[in-house]
């Protein structure tokens, strides 16, 4: 199973493309949270470098691979589920850029 790796969905807009996504089509995927740190002590970036490369969100960890960046992640998943991006090409265009 997908685990979704995202921070806060009120501040974190880039964690919302591949959440919606999995939600929409009903994907099956864990979520995981990783909130922002705020103040003193271990940046949110050392703390999301535990489960991503980058210490980015969002970040899809599939078995051993992982994807991070949230284009990237769509993407990845229109392998499995073509239903990802629209047929037609200037409405793949169109929806690549939300």
């Amino acid at each position: 199973m997908y685990k979704l790796w995202i921070a806060n969905k009120n501040y974190s807009s880039w964690s919302l493309r591949p959440w919606v996504l999995l939600k929409t089509l009903g994907i099956p995927f864990d979520e995981n949270l990783c909130y922002f740190e705020t103040g003193r002590g271990k940046s949110s970036h050392d703390k999301f470098k535990n489960f991503s490369p980058t210490g980015l969100v969002p970040c899809l960890v599939d078995g051993k691979q992982t994807i991070w960046d949230s284009l990237a992640i769509c993407e990845y998943l229109y392998e499995a589920f073509p239903q990802v991006w629209p047929a037609d090409k200037q409405a793949r265009a169109w929806a690549s850029l939300r």
